[in-house]
């Protein structure tokens, strides 16, 4: 069975490459990399390459770099029939990485591809529901009179999409995901299914420190609660807390710039010693070392429209996990430690909790041990086989 798998891929700096690329290699170690061909995007020009024995071919233009287009997506499906795919496995976000406003032009693509006999999964990486719609109507300047028009051309959007396809698959943290269910009843969606976040499963010993390290990483937007982390370290090394805090990652956009700075200046004013944020985009290697230098992961979002790679990278090394009770976390508010959104007093009090028991810090890696086993990659790529063989009738 030969499969192409479409999306961002590294090195691509985007969440869905990096998910992309591990799937990817999971996916090859199962079937063997010469089924597989990812097709992806370029900024520049068109080319192929070679991404661990797997077979890369950039032919999609990035919309994102070269701005909105509304033309039918002939790259896309010229280079799915070129790789002589029987499944295209479609990793995408509402963005227009993929032409229009949201990728509307994906619609028509998907259909050439199933009329010449290609069968299509895709995977809704972001779960927007009215509410976020709404939201960035209002951000891109949409008056409010138009927000509920918003709302029902997105919808229509995700039906028509269902229906291009043979499987449709909500990313989730979780196998029972209430998000996913929310998202579906809100847009009438039927007939879809969830695809629980993989796991790289490497476990190292927790560091024998009395100081430990509290890391929190990703892009650094407003809607992460950078902020709420910085004030709650400060209250936590007021009531006695030792270690040190680090913040990293880089602005997503150049709108994202002023909260950069403002995170700058508020972690030297509140503990300029003791906690830091570095301004700067982390390769896979130094993130690995990270994790694993760190005793605790913390993801302090405001609110989460798609399940957290960084969460399941900290799951992955087994590290004790303090997030906030949004979006997808609810999956995991049996398997983690989860606070409220925006909720100084109370992101400190567990801060305390598992960074001053050694007892406590050892009890959650054990959790956090426990939650990766069930999303181990392995797990999912012999569910998504299944799933191949089903819909191409192997």
């Amino acid at each position: 069975m030969r499969i192409a798998l479409v999306g961002a891929f590294p090195p691509q700096e985007k969440g869905e490459a990096h998910y992309l690329g591990e799937y990817a290699r999971a996916l090859a170690a199962r079937i063997g990399a010469e089924q597989l061909t990812v097709i992806s995007q370029y900024a520049d020009r068109p080319g192929s390459a070679e991404w661990g024995g797997i077979a890369v071919e950039r032919r999609i233009r990035d919309r994102t770099v070269s701005g909105m287009s509304y033309r039918p997506q002939r790259e896309l499906a010229d280079a799915v029939i070129a790789s002589r795919a029987q499944i295209a496995h479609l990793h995408y976000g509402p963005n227009k990485d993929y032409g229009g406003r949201l990728g509307e032009p994906l619609v028509r693509a998907l259909q050439r591809l199933r009329q010449n006999g290609v069968r299509i999964v895709v995977t809704l990486h972001s779960l927007w529901m009215p509410r976020d719609v709404i939201d960035a109507a209002r951000a891109a300047g949409l008056p409010r009179i138009l927000h509920p028009l918003a709302v029902s051309y997105f919808g229509n959007f995700m039906r028509r999409l269902r229906a291009a396809s043979d499987a449709f698959l909500c990313l989730t943290s979780g196998d029972d995901s209430p998000i996913a269910r929310e998202f579906c009843e809100a847009y009438g969606l039927s007939d879809t299914g969830v695809e629980a976040h993989g796991c790289g499963i490497r476990f190292t010993d927790l560091p024998r420190t009395e100081d430990p390290l509290f890391l929190s990483f990703g892009f650094l937007r407003p809607d992460k609660g950078f902020e709420i982390l910085l004030r709650a370290f400060d209250k936590y090394n007021r009531q006695g807390g030792r270690g040190r805090l680090l913040i990293v990652g880089r602005p997503q956009s150049d709108g994202d710039k002023p909260y950069a700075r403002h995170l700058l200046g508020l972690a030297k004013k509140l503990q300029p010693k003791l906690c830091s944020v570095e301004e700067r985009f982390v390769d896979d290697a130094e993130l690995e070392g990270l994790l694993k230098a760190a005793s605790v992961i913390i993801l302090p979002y405001l609110r989460n429209v798609g399940a957290s790679g960084p969460l399941h990278h900290a799951l992955g090394v087994g590290r004790a996990v303090i997030a906030t009770d949004v979006g997808h976390n609810a999956a995991l508010q049996d398997e983690l430690t989860l606070v409220p959104p925006g909720d100084v007093e109370g992101l400190a009090t567990a801060l305390l909790r598992v960074g001053q028991s050694p007892a406590a810090l050892k009890a959650e890696a054990a959790r956090a041990q426990q939650a990766a086993a069930k999303r181990d990659w392995n797990r999912l790529i012999e569910k998504h086989l299944e799933l191949y063989r089903r819909i191409s009738g192997e």
